[in-house]
This record gives C-alpha cells, sequence and structure tokens, in this order.
C-alpha cells in the first residue's frame, strides 16, 4: 500500500477499524463462553494488544505515519472499537450479570457519542472569540481599532463552513484583516481544480485598513502567491507596512514560515528599532514560536499565530496534550497571553489538520477571533 492511499483515503483506516472490531468481538465472545470470563478476558485482552502491536508494525511500513496516523487508528479503536465491544458485553447475558464488567460495557458505549461529537458536530461550530488588547497610553486613540484573524482554514475540499467563517469575519465590522496561513491541504491537482473557487472566497474579505496574509505550513510561497493573486489580499513575506485606521498609526509586520532565516529575523529586528511611539506594531506569522525572537518587554505591541489549532482537542483540567509548538501547552491552546513582556494571541484556527490525521475537534471548537486594540 502506497503512502498516497494513506494520505488521501480513510480507506485503510476503515479497513483497520473493521479489524479491530472483529477481533475484538472474537474475544468477548470467546471470554463470554468460559466460566472465568474476568480471566479469560484478560487472555483475550493481551493477545489482542500483541496482534494490534503487529499490525501497527505492518500499516507503519506501508507508509503509516508515526504521528498523525498512529494517532487516527488509535482514535478510532477509542471511539468506535471500544463501545461496539462495550456493547458485545452488554449484549452478552453471562457478562452482563458481571456486574464490573456491565459498568465497562456501559462506560465503553458512552465513548461513541463523544466520538461522534467530535467528528461532526464540534468541527462546524465555529464561535467568535473577541479579546481587548489594550495599548501603551502614547499609541491609544480616540477610537478602537477592530482586527479579525481567520488562520488555518486547512480544507481539502472548499464549503459551506469555509464560507461560513468568511461570513463571521465580515459580521464583525473589521478595520484591519490578518489571515495567518494554512489555507488548503491537500493534493496538487485538488488544488488546481480549487483555485478559482479559493480567490473567490477570499476576495470577499475587504476591510478599510486592508487584508494582510503569512504563508503557512500547507503552502509553499510559490503556492501562497497563487492563492492570493487577484484577491487585494497583500501577502506579506519579510516586510511591514504602515496601516492608518481611525487616524491611529498602525506598522503591520509578517514573515515567511522559516521565522529563523536571516531575512525574517532582519524583519523582526527592524520592526523593533524603528524609531517611534505613536504606531501600534503588530507582528503576523503562522508559527507562535516567532514570539521568542522579540526582546523580553519588546516594542512589538503584539504578536498574532495559528498553527496550534488549540490542539484540536483539550481535555479538562489537562489542556491539549499536543500543540506542535515550543511555546506553553497553556499558551498554545489559544487566546491572549504574556511570555516574559511579548504579547501574543494564537487563534485556534478554522479547519483541522488534513492527510492521516483524524479529523476531529474536542474542547478546542473552530474560531474567527476579534482583537480589539484600545
Amino acid at each position: 500500500m502506497r503512502d498516497v492511499d494513506f494520505a488521501y483515503s480513510n480507506v485503510p483506516f476503515a479497513l483497520s477499524c473493521g479489524f479491530d472490531i472483529v477481533l475484538t468481538l472474537a474475544v468477548v465472545a470467546w471470554a463470554a463462553r468460559g466460566e472465568r470470563p474476568y480471566a479469560r478476558l484478560l487472555i483475550g485482552a493481551a493477545a489482542v494488544l500483541a496482534v494490534l502491536a503487529l499490525k501497527g508494525v505492518v500499516m507503519i511500513a506501508a507508509g503509516l505515519n508515526l504521528s498523525f496516523g498512529v494517532v487516527h487508528v488509535l482514535w478510532l479503536d477509542l471511539v468506535v472499537v471500544l463501545p461496539v465491544a462495550g456493547l458485545g458485553v452488554l449484549a452478552s447475558a453471562r457478562l452482563r450479570r458481571r456486574a464490573p464488567l456491565a459498568v465497562a460495557g456501559v462506560l465503553a458505549l458512552l465513548l461513541a457519542p463523544v466520538g461522534a461529537y467530535a467528528s461532526f458536530i464540534e468541527p462546524s461550530r465555529t464561535v467568535v472569540e473577541r479579546t481587548d488588547v489594550p495599548l501603551a497610553p502614547e499609541r491609544a486613540g480616540d477610537r478602537p481599532v477592530r482586527i479579525v484573524v481567520i488562520s488555518d482554514l486547512q480544507f481539502e475540499s472548499l464549503g459551506g463552513h469555509e464560507r461560513e467563517a468568511v461570513d463571521t469575519v465580515m459580521a464583525q465590522r473589521p478595520d484591519v484583516i490578518l489571515i495567518t496561513g494554512d489555507i488548503h491541504q491537500g493534493s496538487s491537482p485538488g488544488f488546481a481544480r480549487q483555485r478559482a473557487g479559493i480567490r473567490a472566497l477570499l476576495s470577499r474579505l475587504r476591510a478599510p485598513g486592508g487584508v494582510y496574509a503569512v504563508q503557512g505550513d500547507s503552502e509553499s510561497l510559490a503556492k501562497a502567491r497563487l492563492v492570493y493573486a487577484g484577491t487585494g489580499i497583500r501577502l506579506l513575506v519579510n516586510q511591514a507596512v504602515p496601516v492608518r485606521v481611525h487616524g491611529r498609526a498602525l506598522s503591520v509586520a509578517g514573515i515567511e514560515l522559516n521565522y529563523r532565516s536571516a531575512r525574517a529575523v532582519g524583519t523582526v529586528g527592524a520592526l523593533e528599532r524603528t524609531p517611534g511611539r505613536q504606531d501600534a506594531r503588530i507582528l503576523v506569522a503562522h508559527r507562535p514560536d516567532a514570539v521568542y525572537g522579540l526582546r523580553p518587554r519588546s516594542r512589538v505591541d503584539l504578536t498574532v499565530a495559528g498553527h496550534t489549532h488549540g490542539g484540536q482537542l483539550q481535555l479538562p483540567f489537562v489542556g491539549p496534550p499536543r500543540i506542535a509548538s515550543h511555546v506553553p501547552r497553556a499558551v498554545g491552546a489559544g487566546g491572549l497571553h504574556t511570555l516574559s513582556g511579548r504579547r501574543l494571541y494564537i487563534s485556534r484556527g478554522i479547519g483541522m489538520e488534513r492527510g492521516q490525521a483524524p479529523s476531529l475537534r474536542l474542547g478546542a471548537p473552530p474560531e474567527v477571533s476579534l482583537l480589539t486594540l484600545r
């Protein structure tokens, strides 16, 4: 099986899930036939784990990604295979009479609605996160400036969710719009087919102070230029632009994906060192790690980034287990934070990681961010 089969098809994951269902139901049926079901279940569980480990080795050799692909397999086992096994336990009169097994069966069954919500409901539940960003007195003005951030659309096929997100952006009456990258994640032929539709959608983004974008992980600079060509959106590649809104001065700088490159570092340095106290300075980057390139208590008033998706999965009292960034996990979860005097806003974005990753959001709904400079 080729890697491309994993990258753009759910068939391998469906086959894996089906295999795991058959295997676990066979173990449940075997345990129900004996006089010692607890011992049989333990033996069966050990055998299942051994078989699943072997299956994982085979899938990895066939092209399964060690990060996103493995998580996808484990997610399906958690929210599909375990509930089916729990249903098998509850369907067996012999096992159901054992109270601990019956309770375990019910708990396993409850994972199914959690999986359904995370897979089909929350990923489409776009919310507006409103955050006030107070500025130093010398940069404050008579009227607030409304900056709307849209990040990580990250779709394979353009659809209603993305159109709703753009509608939501415009409904906030933005003075400035910032796009922090990751527009389309999919095959090159798929992008070519949708390029006109993507441009038409992005062309609807309008603001008096302008619309600015930076490169994300899912697009090369060449692809980013193709995405934004003719849309009226300005792609910022290691450059800063002056913006005036409501008589107030802003300096908006955008850097390339590689925030450690000499040109990116030079752009950030210039944004910090340029004389003047009246303009509000905003650094736009895809990856939030770019904030560490700023001096502590930086002259830059705010860094805006995306990339983490808020972890896509946030657990109560724990937060996101993984954020694909070196910022603290609590910061990568999203929102406005201060790191050694450097203010950083991370948007959870609109879309999800594609390819081999599981399509889910739980505790981290898609967001359009409204930042009000005061």
